[in-house]
């Protein structure tokens, strides 16, 4: 069995996959080591484990995942199961190389944008033979929220609200809701729309802490895939030993 890590900005997501089945799936918050140190001592069948990290986080996390099973970290130096064409990989983000080897495991030769809304709403491009060429980052949805009360003197702090599809607001609260929310889809649509331009059998796949947002938002223009980057960490774990 494999031990998937995935630790965010904002959670700590674990996963026990049997090859490439998903045995289990766990979320917890940032400081997580005795949870997953219970899972480790849960699952005695684990023999290898993989870990990704946007964080700092502890060497008696390392130390504990070494003791107890094959250990690989992912890095800039991490081989891929694809073409990284990423002119800076060393700054890349774990979660969107994550993301980028889960998609293709699932949807091999054909063009591929990979929508990751989280903290950060991330675009990745692939090609359909498999490489990897970039993408784009921008705030996510509480991130703009936040900027907005943060950097002025009076207007409020909010949250995502649900079921909210109005493009006018009719007072300030409405206002900076559609300015967010609707505005967030709006650019993700104008993403999607240039990426079907020239690539018309390109597929759209969505993951993140804000999937349902896009979900509800775009309807079946995508692709939605909550475990993406816990199965990516999986695909790459298997091609370590695999090789």
């Amino acid at each position: 069995m494999n031990l998937i890590i995935d630790l965010g900005n904002t959670q700590t997501k674990v996963s026990v996959f049997s090859g490439k089945e998903l045995v289990k799936r766990f979320v917890f918050d940032k400081n997580a080591f005795n949870e997953i140190e219970n899972i480790v001592n849960q699952f005695p069948e684990i023999k290898k484990s993989i870990l990704s990290s946007v964080i700092n986080h502890t060497d008696k996390l390392i130390t504990l995942l070494q003791s107890k099973t094959q250990f690989t970290e992912l890095n800039a130096a991490t081989p891929l199961p694809f073409l990284m064409l990423y002119k800076t990989p060393e700054t890349l983000g774990k979660d969107r190389i994550a993301a980028v080897a889960g998609a293709i495991s699932q949807y091999s030769k054909k063009p591929l944008l990979i929508i990751d809304a989280g903290t950060c709403l991330k675009y990745n491009y692939v090609t359909d033979v498999g490489e990897f060429i970039g993408g784009a980052i921008s705030p996510g949805i509480e991130m703009r929220y936040k900027a907005l009360h943060t950097f002025t003197d009076k207007l409020p702090q909010l949250t995502i609200e649900t079921n909210f599809t109005d493009i006018i607001g009719t007072s300030t609260q409405t206002s900076i809701i559609s300015g967010v929310q609707q505005g967030a889809l709006f650019e993700v649509i104008g993403y999607i729309q240039n990426f079907k331009q020239q690539n018309k059998e390109g597929i759209v796949i969505a993951t993140g802490g804000n999937l349902n947002f896009l979900v509800d938002g775009l309807k079946n223009s995508i692709f939605a895939a909550p475990d993406l980057i816990l199965n990516g960490l999986n695909e790459i774990l298997l091609y370590q030993h695999k090789k």
